[in-house]
């Protein structure tokens, strides 16, 4: 009888364990089309901001808001540039830009912000290990001055490559198998006394 009922408490365990780790997948799949990141300042501009790219119908959306900015009323470019990183640009090696995105003008606040649809993209393409890539918010352009430095930069760091599968899922189906093999050890032990 206690047997009985100490089985039934590690299988109702095994369950709900089992339970949680399909919810995490879920969630974390739910997440997995969309990624923020942050811009940090580059040649003591004060600028930061976020860039969240979000999967949406026939592209990636990126949204950017941007703090700290110097002057109202003023223009600033930004692209996703490839083949390099934050730290290459900041060294004065940038990369070439592969992907424009939509202007942000400076609020009297210091704020700005600007959406662009890509298309034909996904974020784990844009986030993928095949090429380094970063967005970058350049200061304001001077006439014949050519592209101005940049401002604010954040890598868009590769993801994990787990085909397909969540870090944390892979983490808590292999605690559910130590839990269950463990508890099959213990309910031989037991018989066998």
């Amino acid at each position: 009888m206690h047997r009985t009922r100490w089985l039934t408490g590690v299988a109702l365990a095994v369950a709900v364990l089992t339970a949680l780790a399909l919810a995490a997948s879920a969630g974390a799949e739910a997440q997995q089309g969309a990624m923020q990141v942050q811009l940090t300042p580059s040649r003591d501009s004060g600028v930061s901001g976020t860039a969240t790219l979000t999967d949406v119908e026939g592209g990636v959306q990126v949204a950017l808001y941007m703090q700290g900015l110097p002057e109202a009323g003023v223009e600033h470019i930004n692209h996703i540039h490839a083949g390099g990183t934050c730290a290459d640009d900041r060294a004065g090696r940038t990369a070439p830009v592969t992907i424009p995105l939509k202007t942000i003008v400076a609020k009297e606040d210091g704020t700005g912000s600007a959406t662009t649809t890509i298309e034909d993209v996904s974020v784990a393409q844009l986030f993928g290990e095949d090429k380094e890539r970063f967005i970058l918010l350049h200061a304001r352009a001077e006439k014949g001055g050519g592209v101005p430095p940049g401002i604010a930069c954040a890598d868009l760091a590769p993801l994990p490559d787990t085909g397909g599968i969540q870090p944390v899922t892979v983490l808590t189906l292999g605690a559910i198998l130590a839990l269950a093999a463990t508890a099959g050890v213990a309910a031989l032990r037991r018989r066998r006394a």
